[in-house]
């Protein structure tokens, strides 16, 4: 049976297609490019899995964390930062445990961790008279009120951050700050974050600073940050890297990522 005559185009058209397909899979040159891509590809991948990353992440280092229970917050922060990690308190008012001592820890006694992590230490002081704020910056507005109230305390004014931020109606600041005991009854105010602004400012140069000093900086431009690291609050860690790099232009309460890492030799930066 002949072809009708308007559909030889579609048919001399298909044999093109696949006169140039054959030509390509028959080409050595083709399958040598293709393979050089594949070889490029899987050192490409070998360096950022095996040197690359493992720089970031240092997954190559680790620390034996201390049992520092039934001591003393000041001998138990002291056991952890002479083992490259810090401390935080977290405050119970029991009067029935034994108190001012460290009943639990988290990460646990001989647990294995990255340098500068923090170690959280339950302590009971059996004080009834006062309570301790709990950190509720990086929280909903919702769930801050919550926790403070769980707290026994009264949550106050509720205002917009005047720093832009990446994410809305997340608290970004509290006063009194995280940490501190006061009276049950006391009042806390809240900032939150409003989004975005609408200003484009320069991301400034942070490499080599602490992470407390590259927070500031950041914020005098009306930038934040994230710290990529499970102990952001040791001091002796420095910024090695940031993302988005210094000059580039972003929007107002941008969050910039740094990168930190201990440094290995020479002065420190105070």
């Amino acid at each position: 049976m002949r072809m009708p005559l308007h559909d030889k185009p579609y048919r001399y058209r298909a044999l093109g297609i696949l006169t140039t397909m054959r030509r390509y899979v028959t080409n050595p040159y083709v399958w040598a490019g293709l393979v050089g891509i594949g070889m490029i590809s899987a050192v490409m991948y070998l360096v950022l899995n095996l040197w690359v990353m493992p720089s970031f992440t240092r997954h190559d280092a680790s620390i034996t964390v201390p049992d520092v229970i039934n001591l003393s917050e000041e001998a138990a922060t002291a056991s952890l930062e002479a083992a490259a990690l810090s401390a935080e308190a977290v405050i119970l008012r029991k009067p029935n445990l034994p108190r001012n001592v460290v009943i639990d820890q988290n990460p646990p006694p001989l647990a294995e961790v990255k340098p500068g992590r923090r170690v959280y230490l339950t302590i009971n002081t059996g004080d009834t008279t006062t309570v301790v704020v709990p950190r509720v910056e990086s929280y909903g507005i919702r769930q801050a009120r919550n926790m403070l109230m769980q707290a026994d305390l009264v949550v106050g004014e509720v205002s917009p951050d005047s720093i832009p931020s990446v994410y809305k109606d997340i608290i970004t600041k509290q006063d009194p700050s995280p940490g501190q005991r006061v009276p049950p009854g006391t009042t806390v105010h809240l900032l939150f974050g409003t989004g975005l602004g609408t200003t484009s400012v320069l991301v400034p140069d942070v490499s080599g600073m602490n992470p407390e000093k590259a927070r500031k900086t950041l914020l005098d431009v009306r930038l934040r940050s994230v710290v990529m690291d499970e102990s952001p609050e040791s001091d002796s860690l420095r910024v090695i890297s940031q993302a988005p790099p210094a000059g580039t232009s972003v929007r107002e309460g941008y969050e910039v990522r740094l990168f930190l890492r201990q440094p290995e030799s020479g002065p420190t930066e105070q």
